[in-house]
């Protein structure tokens, strides 16, 4: 198995953990509070071949910052994922939780040692910039309960992650019951609790991928830093454009992130159920009724969103039912385009009625066939550039 660990600074907040096999299926999620918790749990599932945790494990500075937090912030700074200091100074660091957990369960912080001598190797991971390097987003997801950030915000950008998370194919989350419950309880969560209660499994999901990358796809990820000062395990430095929503709101920030100060702008997230369909068929009519459905549950009272506009869509298709079949992505886009009104507003001209499209100034749509176990539809997220 390899483990992923979310670990809180302490044992009265809530630790998520996670294992995939060593095909990088989820097994199983979960999570929990103490230490002797955490070590029953990972004995479990044991035997384990390497684990990811997201948490300050070598600390040997007395101030300041470790030298792989500045080198971090340096890479993905830009993309709002810098990182915190992490010093002798803080007693949660005097040890770290994270080093005497590791060492209660026979694993090694050393990142290389190989799995045949018998002694797992645990890595220091951070999930926002291997987020951000992994999925290519132009900023960190701000789904964290953090700064003031509302309800509807947080709740899109987890709807955001959770799809991110389920086009990393080797994870099979769709057919994984634990995960459709975590997925359920997102779009039904109507507080701001119900999203806190999920935060930490899955960010441990995420680390249990990176755990097993570290071994079976090693080229995929980078260490920054040293084993002897500290270091953090993320993907290779990025090249793809930052986003114009990198900064964050004053005060606002991630378990380590140290983003920049400016405001985000507004965003709605939304699930769609039921068969996409393309441009002049049978199925358009109501595949547009579903969609306008769900764009006015999303929006609610608030009416469409200001200014100019980005919209992305994940189509989930049932398999063909005859040979040769298939369906054009740009035939998608159109019908699911025009039902969106409630988000988009209406175009003003004479005639019927028309979404205000012409708002949009990104797209970006993907495909594919439906997962055991997944429900066919659509996962579009709207945003204000």
């Amino acid at each position: 198995m390899y483990v992923g660990v979310d670990l809180a600074w302490s044992n009265r907040a809530r630790t998520g953990l996670a294992a995939v096999d060593r095909a990088g299926r989820l097994v199983d999620s979960a999570s929990v509070t103490t230490d002797d918790e955490i070590v029953a749990w990972v004995g479990a599932h044991a035997p384990v071949r390497a684990a990811a945790m997201d948490a300050p494990l070598i600390v040997t500075n007395a101030s300041g910052q470790r030298d792989c937090e500045r080198e971090v912030s340096r890479v993905f700074g830009r993309y709002g994922a810098s990182c915190h200091a992490s010093n002798l100074t803080r007693p949660y660091f005097n040890p770290p939780r994270g080093a005497t957990i590791a060492r209660r369960l026979g694993w090694t912080l050393d990142p290389d040692p190989t799995y045949a001598a018998g002694v797992p190797p645990c890595i220091e991971v951070y999930p926002h910039p291997a987020m951000v390097g992994l999925f290519e987003l132009g900023s960190v997801l701000p789904y964290k309960a953090k700064g003031g950030r509302s309800f509807e915000r947080r709740r899109a950008a987890f709807l955001e992650l959770l799809a991110h998370l389920e086009s990393v194919d080797v994870l099979g989350l769709p057919a994984n019951e634990r995960w459709r419950s975590i997925r359920a309880a997102v779009e039904d969560a109507r507080r701001p609790m119900h999203l806190e209660r999920l935060e930490d499994e899955v960010d441990a999901v995420f680390c249990a991928h990176l755990a097993w990358r570290w071994r079976e796809a090693p080229e995929s990820l980078h260490l920054y830093g040293t084993p002897a000062d500290g270091y953090i395990v993320a993907t290779p430095p990025p090249t793809h454009p930052v986003s114009a929503r990198v900064a964050t709101v004053a005060g606002e920030s991630d378990d380590r992130s140290t983003a920049p100060v400016a405001e985000r702008p507004v965003m709605t997230a939304f699930e769609v159920r039921g068969v996409p369909a393309t441009f002049a068929t049978a199925g358009e009519r109501p595949w547009r009724a579903a969609v306008h459905q769900a764009a006015v549950a999303a929006v609610a009272d608030d009416g469409p969103l200001p200014g100019r506009l980005e919209v992305t869509m994940h189509f989930r298709l049932p398999p063909p039912w005859r040979s040769g079949q298939g369906w054009d992505l740009d035939n998608l886009v159109k019908p699911t385009l025009d039902a969106l009104t409630p988000v988009l507003g209406r175009r003003a001209i004479a005639g019927p009625e028309q979404s205000d499209d012409e708002r949009v100034d990104r797209l970006v749509a993907s495909k594919r066939t439906v997962r055991e176990g997944e429900n066919t539809g659509a996962t579009i997220l709207v945003t204000v550039l």
